[in-house]
């Protein structure tokens, strides 16, 4: 185990504390490098980069201070369109809109509460059972990719993992970047390769687990989180000024567990700034709903503004990541005001941070070692080194 216990700066008043690859541009926000959270937003939708492309080749993993017990599956990604989803549009007075299938099969992964995601730095995703106990089980492999070399925003590969939704029926649903340039969202089953069912990227999960949200800029897909896969999309940036460049979605329950209370939030900027934008249920129209006061990505190239979770009453936290600190913000979940007293903070060098269910514990990387921080703890427990992010073990139910 690398390093003693670390203990983060906190701060905190409170005591306790798609279908359609359109030729847009993905985002890879936290998984190509220990520094790649304070690069990836740099790398402006409109730039590309030039490294050949790539594609997956399998290869056994390999982790510094990896547990001695591992049961690989194999699952080589693809980087083409299934041919199952089917797609019927409509065209409305300012947006294309439409319904769509994204079917899931289902999987043989299994995971726990104690069960981590975890992207390892030569590139591949693994299912560590046991990580958060003191037990630190078997890892499985999840899918084989090729060793990344550095921040991929847009144009030819080594495709990255850079999102990982959670568990739907036994597979695990997650997203690269960046081929075709719209990212890829696949799901992998255990017994067979991973494969994709959408074009995107940031998929997320529902708080309940029922819906699955994708997003790039040029689609927003909301789909049902099952085998069946039915759901609708909203094309975006037809007829929008100014352009809305999207960076990271995520959920809004108003903290009930009623999934009709379930909708997406959209993050993303354009020529005035950073905005949460909330994303109506039935149209998936976006609307501006709060400045974050953070400049465009062209005047503040180092500022990197992704989603981190859910707060302890469901509040969306927002990470903003500056040259001198990480601020966790956290914002109401039906009216996206935010609350500053909840606010905490952590290093700049910081990536991949992840709020546990509940709100309190938190994971995130550091110079490649990956700490977690139970609730209630103030100090947190370094698992390892050789990461490039982790997630949460988030299972649908069913």
């Amino acid at each position: 185990m690398p390093a003693p216990k670390f203990r983060p700066v906190l701060q905190s008043a409170v005591a306790a504390a798609a279908v359609v690859f359109a030729l847009g541009c993905g985002t890879s926000d936290e998984a190509t490098s220990s520094s790649a959270d304070s690069t990836s937003a740099s790398q402006a939708p409109f730039e590309s980069t030039t490294a050949a492309t790539t594609t997956a080749v399998p290869a056994a993993p390999t982790a510094t201070d990896a547990p001695t017990t591992e049961t690989p599956a194999t699952a080589t990604p693809a980087t083409t369109a299934p041919t199952t989803n089917a797609v019927t549009t409509t065209t409305t007075t300012s947006e294309l809109t439409g319904t769509l299938a994204v079917p899931i099969r289902s999987g043989t992964f299994g995971a726990g509460p104690d069960d981590l995601f975890i992207l390892t730095d030569d590139g591949d995703l693994e299912l560590w059972s046991g990580a958060l106990s003191k037990s630190l089980g078997p890892r499985t492999l999840v899918a084989d990719y090729v060793d990344p070399f550095g921040p991929v925003n847009e144009g030819s590969g080594p495709n990255v993992i850079d999102h990982v939704a959670g568990q739907v029926g036994g597979s695990v649903v997650f997203g690269d970047c960046c081929e075709p340039i719209s990212g890829n969202v696949l799901a992998a089953t255990a017994s067979a390769e991973a494969s994709p069912v959408a074009g995107g990227f940031s998929p997320t999960l529902s708080p309940t687990g029922e819906l699955l949200g994708i997003a790039n800029d040029f689609l927003i897909t909301q789909t049902a989180a099952d085998p069946g896969g039915a759901g609708v999309f909203r094309q975006l940036n037809q007829q929008t000024q100014p352009y809305l460049n999207v960076a990271d979605l995520a959920w809004s329950s108003n903290a009930t567990a009623t999934a009709d209370d379930d909708h997406l939030v959209l993050l993303g900027w354009s020529d005035d700034g950073w905005w949460l934008h909330d994303v109506d249920r039935s149209t998936l129209e976006p609307t501006p709903a709060f400045d974050l006061g953070v400049p465009p990505v062209p005047e503040a190239p180092d500022t990197n503004v992704r989603f981190a979770g859910y707060g302890p009453d469901a509040e969306i936290v927002v990470a903003v990541t500056t040259a001198s600190t990480t601020r966790l913000r956290y914002f109401e979940p039906s009216t996206l005001a935010e609350r500053p007293l909840l606010e905490r903070s952590l290093p700049n060098s910081a990536t991949s941070i992840r709020l546990a269910s509940g709100g309190m514990g938190l994971l995130w990387i550091d110079d490649s070692v990956l700490y977690h921080l139970p609730d209630g703890e103030f100090e947190a427990d370094p698992l390892g080194t050789g990461y490039l992010a982790a997630w949460f073990a988030v299972v649908a139910p069913g």
